[in-house]
């Protein structure tokens, strides 16, 4: 892959995991008033990302944001390399 294709599209996914993380966060705490109490052990976050379902976004979030850094690093290194 092309090192400046490869540093645009790492880019894009950090964006775009960027966006998708803070929506959920703000889905949760849209949702964390409405629940009644603290819910399982593991507490309000890991309840409200069950009732509302969000853990595949949720996770999808993070791989697209490691994904992307590595992408980006990755364009960056070989760039260095080859100056």
């Amino acid at each position: 892959m092309n090192q400046n294709k490869s540093y645009h599209i790492g880019s894009l996914l950090i964006l775009s995991g960027t966006i998708l993380l803070g929506i959920m966060h703000l889905a949760i705490a849209t949702y964390i008033p409405n629940m009644t109490g603290w819910g399982s052990p593991p507490g309000k976050f890991a309840t409200v990302l069950n009732e509302i379902m969000g853990w595949f976004p949720y996770i999808l979030s993070i791989i697209q944001i490691v994904i992307g850094t590595i992408l980006v690093l990755n364009s960056l290194l070989k760039n260095k390399q080859s100056k």
